[in-house]
C-alpha cells in the first residue's frame, strides 16, 4: 500500500514529465529560438543618451558607475567614476562601431583631473584615448566578447579629480555613446537566450498546470512570444535585460498556480521538503547564489525557505477556504478555474516582474523600505506627509511582513513580493464576489440560472488587469496595496456572509459540495457567529491600520451602511435589526480598537489640522494655492477616468449597476441586500471626494478612485454582459472597449518598466 502523500507527490511529477514531453511544447520553442537567431542577423544602430534617465533613448540600465545627472549648454551628460562601465547586452556576437563622445572640460579638471581614458573588456585593454580640454569624439572598432556570449560589457578607467567645492571624485564628462553593427551571420546571445527559452518552458508548464488543453496553450503562448521576438528586434539590449526578471517572475507564478492547483497533501510533503533543505543550509553556513532581483539580492537559502512557508500554507489553507465556500454555496465551475489561474498568474508576473527589472521606475520603494525598518525597530506611530499636510502613517502591512526579515530578505524584495501576491489575490476575491451575486440567482422556474457570458472572470480580469493596479505598483504604494486587498476581503466578506447572519450554516446545497470534493464538515454549534464576527473586526481593524485614506473612506461607509441598515428596521424587524446589532457591533469594536490604540496617538496633531482647516480651509491646511478648474478637470479625465481604467469600463459602470437594481434576477439573490447597501455607499463616498477638490481648491486625496475599484469592476463586467448579448454590434464594440483597456495597461506598464516614464499617482 503506498502512502497518500507519496502517491500525489509521484502524480505530479509523472504530470510534469508529460507536460514537458508535449511535442507541441518543443514545436513552439523551435520556432521562437529561430526567431530569436534571426533578429541577431539584423543591423543595429544604438544609441544611448548619457544623462537621459526617463524616455525612449534614456541610459539606465545599460551604464553604471555614473554620477547623477548635470546639465551643460551643449546638453546633458554624467561624470564617470574611476571605473564607470557601458552595459549592452544582446547584441550578438559580432563585431561594433563604438563612438564615445565627450564634453570639454574647465582648466582645473584638464590639469589635475585624467589625461586618458582607458576601454577594458572581458579582462583585456580595449583602446587608450587621450582626453582633450574641449571635449572629442571617439570611434572604435570592437571585436566579438572574448567569452562568447554576445553581450558588450565595456569598462572606462580613468584617473579622478575632486574639483573646488565638490565632494566628488569625477573622472571624464560622457554624454552620447553609440552603438553600430552591421548584418550577420552572428551568433545570437546565449545567456538572454537560454533565460528566454526557460521562460518559455515555465510559461507552458504554467498553462498545462492550470488546465489548459495543449493546443490551447500553444495558442495562448505563440503570439506572447511574438511580442518578446519583436522586443528583441526593437531594443535587444532592454530585451536581453528582462530575460532574468521573466524567467524568475514565470517561476514563482508557477509556484503560486502549483500552490493553489496542487493536492494539499503534495503541497505539505513538498514544503517540509524545502524546509528542511534550508534548514540544512543554514546548519552548514552556506548562504546559497545570490539572486539579483533588481533593486535588492536574495540568497537561494532564504528563498527556499520562502518557498517551503508558502506551500506549507497553502496545503493549510486551501482546505479552509474550500470549506468555507462550500459552506457559503460558491461553487467555482470547472471551466472557469483555469481561466481564473491564468488572470492570477498573468497579474503576478507582471507586478512582480516589472518591479524586479533592472532600474524600472522606482516609485516610493526607497520611503517604504525606511519605513518599514523603522517599524521592525520599535517605532510604529509613524508621520508621513503628503501635500503639505502631516498624517499618520499606519504600520499593520509592516508588522505582518517583520517576520519575514528573520529569513535574511532584504525589505524591498519583501514588500515587492507581498505587493505582488496581494494583487495576485484580488481578481481571486472579486471572482468569488461576482459568482457569489450570479450564481445563487434563480429563474422563474426557482432553478439556477445559467450565464451567457462569464462575467465573473471579466470582473476578476477587469480589477486585476485594468491599468489602475499598476499605478499601484509602479508608484510602489505598498501600504495601499495591502490595504486595497484588505479592503476588497472585507466587502467580500460582509456580502457572502450576509445571509448566515440570518440564518446558520448548512442546507442541502451546501452539504452536497462538500460530499462532493470530499470536504470534511466543520464542527457544529454557536461558535460559528462568533468566528464570523472576530474574522469581521480583525479584517476591519487590518484595512484601519493599512492606510490613512482608506480608514477615512471605511468609516464614511461603514456609517452610511448601518445607517441605510436601521431605516427599516421597523418594517422588516428581525432580520433588519439582527444584521444592524451584528455589523454594528463588529464596525464600533474595530474602530474602537484602532482609534484607542493607534490614532489617539495623533489627536493633537488631528486638532491642530481642523484649526487649521476652520480658519483657511483644505488649501490653508496645505499652505498651498488652490488648484484651478482647469487643471481639477483635466486630472479627473484623462488621469482619472482614462488612465485609471480605461474610460470604457467607467462608462459601463451605470449601465451594469442599473441593470443589477432593476431588472437582474439577483434581485432574488439572497446577496442583494448588502451588495446593493455597500454599492450605493460606496458611490455616495466617491462622488463626495471627487466633487471636494472643485469646491476646495485643494488636491487632497482620500484615493476615492481606487477605493471603487471593486464596484468598478462588478458594474462594468455586467454592462459588458448586457452589451456582448446585443448582436455582433454589441461583440464588436465590448471586443474594442477591451482592446482599449488591455492597450492602455500595456502601454503604462512597458514605459513605466523599460524608460521610467512616471504614470499617474492613483486617487
Amino acid at each position: 500500500m503506498r502512502i497518500p502523500t507519496l502517491s500525489a507527490l509521484s502524480g505530479e511529477e509523472a504530470n510534469l514529465r508529460t507536460t514537458l514531453r508535449d511535442g507541441a511544447l518543443w514545436r513552439t520553442l523551435a520556432l521562437f529560438a529561430l526567431l530569436l537567431a534571426l533578429v541577431a542577423q539584423l543591423p543595429l544602430h544604438y544609441a544611448i543618451d548619457v544623462g537621459r534617465e526617463d524616455g525612449a533613448g534614456s541610459d539606465l540600465p545599460l551604464v553604471r558607475g555614473m554620477f547623477p545627472v548635470e546639465e551643460s549648454p551643449y546638453g546633458l551628460f554624467r561624470w564617470t567614476t574611476a571605473h564607470a562601465m557601458i552595459r549592452l547586452p544582446g547584441i550578438g556576437q559580432r563585431p561594433v562601431v563604438v563612438t564615445l563622445k565627450v564634453l570639454g572640460i574647465n582648466d582645473e579638471v584638464a590639469t589635475r583631473g585624467a589625461r586618458e581614458l582607458e576601454l577594458w573588456s572581458s579582462g583585456q585593454r580595449l583602446a587608450l584615448l587621450p582626453v582633450r580640454r574641449s571635449g572629442a569624439v571617439y570611434h572604435l572598432l570592437l571585436s566579438p566578447p572574448a567569452d562568447r556570449s554576445g553581450d558588450y560589457q565595456i569598462e572606462i578607467r580613468s584617473a579622478t579629480i575632486t574639483p573646488t567645492g565638490d565632494r566628488r571624485a569625477v573622472g571624464t564628462p560622457l554624454t552620447t555613446v553609440v552603438f553600430s553593427v552591421g548584418t550577420g551571420p552572428a551568433l545570437p546571445p546565449w545567456r538572454s537566450t537560454l533565460c528566454w527559452l526557460g521562460a518559455g518552458i515555465v510559461l507552458w508548464v504554467t498553462l498545462r498546470q492550470a488546465g489548459f488543453a495543449s493546443d490551447v496553450a500553444q495558442a495562448l503562448m505563440l503570439p506572447l512570444l511574438a511580442l518578446v521576438a519583436f522586443g528583441a528586434w526593437r531594443d535587444p539590449p532592454r530585451f536581453a535585460f528582462g530575460a532574468e526578471p521573466a524567467l524568475i517572475a514565470l517561476l514563482v507564478g508557477w509556484m503560486l498556480v502549483v500552490a493553489l492547483r496542487a493536492a494539499p497533501e503534495m503541497l505539505r510533503l513538498a514544503g517540509m521538503a524545502l524546509m528542511l533543505g534550508a534548514g540544512v543550509l543554514w546548519l552548514i553556513g552556506w548562504r546559497g547564489p545570490e539572486i539579483d532581483l533588481g533593486q535588492s539580492v536574495v540568497y537561494g537559502r532564504s528563498g527556499v525557505a520562502l518557498a517551503g512557508l508558502a506551500f506549507l500554507a497553502a496545503a493549510a489553507f486551501r482546505p479552509v477556504l474550500a470549506r468555507t465556500m462550500a459552506r457559503l454555496g460558491v461553487e467555482v465551475p470547472a471551466m472557469h478555474v483555469r481561466w481564473l489561474l491564468l488572470i492570477i498568474a498573468v497579474v503576478f508576473a507582471t507586478r512582480y516582474g516589472g518591479k524586479i527589472y533592472p532600474d524600472s521606475m522606482p516609485g516610493d520603494i526607497g520611503f517604504h523600505a525606511n519605513r518599514f525598518a523603522d517599524v521592525v525597530f520599535g517605532k510604529v506611530l509613524l508621520i508621513s506627509r503628503n501635500r503639505g499636510v502631516d498624517f499618520p502613517y499606519p504600520p499593520a502591512f509592516y508588522l505582518i511582513l517583520a517576520p519575514f526579515t528573520l529569513l535574511e530578505i532584504d525589505r524591498r524584495a519583501l514588500l515587492h513580493l507581498g505587493a505582488a501576491l496581494l494583487d495576485a489575490a484580488g481578481p481571486f476575491l472579486m471572482y468569488v464576489l461576482a459568482l457569489a451575486l450570479y450564481q445563487n440567482t434563480v429563474d422563474a422556474s426557482h432553478r439556477p440560472s445559467a450565464l451567457p457570458f462569464p462575467a465573473p472572470l471579466i470582473a476578476a480580469a477587469l480589477y486585476g488587469l485594468t491599468p489602475a493596479g499598476y499605478l499601484t505598483t509602479w508608484w510602489n504604494f505598498s501600504t495601499h496595496i495591502f490595504t486595497q486587498f484588505m479592503h476588497l476581503l472585507l466587502i467580500t466578506m460582509l456580502v457572502l456572509f450576509w445571509p448566515m447572519v440570518k440564518t446558520a450554516f448548512g442546507g442541502s446545497r451546501a452539504r452536497a459540495i462538500e460530499h462532493a470534493c470530499h470536504i470534511p464538515k466543520p464542527p457544529q454549534g454557536a461558535a460559528r457567529p462568533a468566528v464570523v464576527f472576530v474574522a469581521l473586526v480583525v479584517v476591519q481593524i487590518l484595512v484601519y491600520l493599512g492606510h490613512f485614506g482608506f480608514w477615512m473612506n471605511m468609516s464614511l461607509l461603514g456609517g452610511f451602511s448601518l445607517a441605510a441598515l436601521a431605516i427599516p428596521a421597523p418594517r422588516r424587524r428581525d432580520d433588519a435589526l439582527r444584521a444592524l446589532g451584528f455589523y454594528g457591533a463588529a464596525f464600533v469594536l474595530a474602530q474602537t480598537v484602532v482609534l484607542l490604540f493607534f490614532y489617539s496617538a495623533y489627536a493633537g496633531m488631528f486638532a491642530q489640522q481642523l484649526a487649521a482647516t476652520t480658519t483657511g480651509g483644505l488649501t490653508g491646511l496645505a499652505g498651498r494655492a488652490p488648484a484651478s478648474f482647469d487643471v481639477l478637470w483635466r486630472t479627473l479625465w484623462d488621469a482619472g477616468l482614462r488612465q485609471h481604467y480605461g474610460f470604457f469600463p467607467l462608462a459601463l459602470l451605470p449601465t451594469g449597476l442599473a441593470l443589477l437594481a432593476r431588472n437582474s434576477p439577483m434581485k432574488r439573490n439572497a446577496c442583494h441586500t448588502p451588495f446593493r447597501i455597500l454599492a450605493t455607499g460606496t458611490i455616495v463616498v466617491a462622488c463626495g471626494f471627487a466633487v471636494l477638490p472643485f469646491l476646495s481648491g485643494s488636491t487632497l486625496s482620500t484615493r476615492w478612485l481606487m477605493f471603487s475599484a471593486w464596484l468598478v469592476a462588478i458594474g462594468a463586467a455586467a454592462g459588458a454582459a448586457a452589451l456582448w448579448q446585443r448582436g455582433w454590434a454589441g461583440r464588436v464594440t465590448t471586443l474594442f472597449a477591451g482592446g482599449y483597456v488591455a492597450w492602455v495597461t500595456a502601454s503604462i506598464w512597458l514605459t513605466a518598466l523599460l524608460w521610467r516614464v512616471r504614470p499617474p499617482e492613483p486617487f
